[in-house]
């Protein structure tokens, strides 16, 4: 693990979350990883670069699939946990490193095949990163963003059930009406992640939709909720264990007895250097 100045970074944004990041977060689909795989040939030992990585959730299986995977996240406690997990769930070569995207440079990385960025993208400088991806990536490589609709707070509303309104209801009580974010709120970047591609050098997009259907106990919803950057630890502060109480009470008066049935979609963002044909 190396580290870098992350001082204009609000390192509140996801205070407390990476214990429950790791053991709660849905990890994306299996045929969403095949789909990288095929479409970049990434075969053993290709470079791969994951931006905003968490503890791993695209870093860790792509380096299952034989891929070198540099795994940059601005925020320590996520890579900590994330080295955490590497050596009981990890066979392949992870490079952890503490960075802000904006941060990095290019003497830092060999020529990269893809570069990865699971529900990350929104956080960056998104025109000053795509800007330096294309001085590291190779001609013949390119982006992938993830984006999945697990978020009770997601922008197309597509995460239904009563459950949802009960813990919106909670997390409103507690936190408020306005969605928080570290030390501040949150509101949608206006530009879409295609508007903002489409002015860059990869400016050939694809895009596709994987759907995967779980069971969320209400462990599972409130572990979730305390991974995110709007219910953080850190934001309840010294009202965490009440909220955590208050939430599970609540959703078990509506759980049924096979649990939260949700249907996810996950949306793979493919874009390719002018002309390359993502798929």
């Amino acid at each position: 693990m190396t580290g870098r100045d992350t001082t204009a970074y609000d390192l509140k944004l996801f205070a407390g979350t990476a214990a429950y990041y790791a053991r709660y977060r849905p990890p994306y689909p299996a045929e969403s990883i095949e789909h990288l795989v095929d479409e970049f040939d990434l075969s053993a030992g290709v470079p791969v670069l994951d931006l905003g990585c968490g503890t791993g959730q695209l870093a860790v299986p792509l380096a299952r699939a034989g891929c070198r995977v540099w795994a940059v996240d601005p925020d320590v406690e996520m890579v900590l946990e994330g080295t955490r997990r590497q050596p009981a769930e990890l066979t392949g070569d992870v490079r952890w490193v503490v960075s802000r995207a904006e941060n990095l440079r290019a003497d830092d990385l060999p020529p990269i095949r893809l570069c990865t960025m699971g529900a990350s993208f929104h956080w960056m400088d998104r025109a000053g990163v795509l800007a330096f991806l294309d001085r590291v990536i190779e001609a013949a490589g390119g982006i992938a963003l993830l984006s999945g609709s697990a978020s009770i707070w997601s922008r197309d509303g597509e995460l239904q059930g009563e459950w949802v309104e009960v813990t919106r209801e909670v997390i409103t009580e507690f936190l408020g009406l306005q969605r928080r974010a570290g030390g501040g709120t949150y509101s949608h970047p206006k530009l879409t992640h295609e508007q903002v591609l489409a002015d860059s050098a990869f400016n050939a997009v694809g895009q596709c939709r994987f759907t995967t259907t779980r069971l969320l106990t209400v462990d599972d919803v409130i572990g979730q909720q305390l991974s995110t950057s709007y219910a953080s630890p850190d934001l309840l502060g010294n009202r965490l264990e009440q909220f955590r109480r208050e939430l599970d009470r609540r959703l078990r008066q509506i759980v049924p007895d096979e649990g939260f049935a949700t249907v996810e979609h996950t949306d793979v963002i493919v874009a390719r250097r002018g002309g390359g044909g993502a798929g």
